[in-house]
């Protein structure tokens, strides 16, 4: 393996925001559900293309057992590998259907990324993390949606579609919580 260029260093975990840091994605041990919206939509996934599929949920399992590296983070401008994004959906509240309140807060989500097995389109299985109370530890990570984009440019798509995907993964992760009498982890909360 090369050296890296000079005056550049590996990321360290300290490089990442408390909020990244704080994601369970990133330890092992913590369960998945998924919503029927992500089971859904996985279903219809693996009939279109079972290779994206089956990468999902080798990604699934592998932050199931040994937790996604925070330096797989897509928010980061040094990444090599990309796995995973946290947080996403900084523009959802802009929507002016977005649907949150003080008493519906926004939760705080991410997305696991698999390609398409033709290279063309880039997948993203949205997540949220379910907690017993507003400040507590996250106990549950929920699948609450897939989302889908061109790789290449595209007129028919814009990122408001994406946008809005990511609002209804939100709520469906949020009435998977409500469901079982269980809070989520709020936009921008640790």
């Amino acid at each position: 393996m090369a050296d890296p260029p000079r005056g550049t260093r590996e990321p360290r975990v300290t490089d990442h925001s408390p909020a990244i840091l704080a994601s369970r994605i990133h330890t092992p041990g913590c369960p998945w559900s998924w919503t029927f919206d992500c089971e859904d939509d996985l279903s219809l996934l693996r009939e279109e293309d079972e290779e994206a599929a089956e990468m999902l949920d080798a990604k699934v399992r592998w932050a199931f057992e040994k937790g996604l590296p925070p330096t797989e983070n897509s928010n980061r401008h040094d990444r090599r590998r990309v796995t995973h994004r946290c947080p996403v959906g900084d523009r959802v509240l802009e929507l002016d259907d977005n649907g949150f309140t003080d008493d519906r807060p926004m939760p705080w989500a991410g997305e696991l990324y698999a390609e398409s097995h033709d290279c063309r389109t880039l997948y993203r299985l949205y997540f949220v993390e379910r907690r017993a109370e507003w400040a507590g530890e996250t106990d549950e990570i929920v699948a609450s949606g897939l989302g889908s984009k061109p790789v290449a440019e595209d007129a028919s798509w814009t990122s408001d579609d994406q946008t809005r995907t990511i609002r209804d993964a939100m709520h469906s992760g949020i009435e998977r919580c409500v469901n079982v009498r269980r809070v989520w982890r709020r936009w921008n909360t640790t």
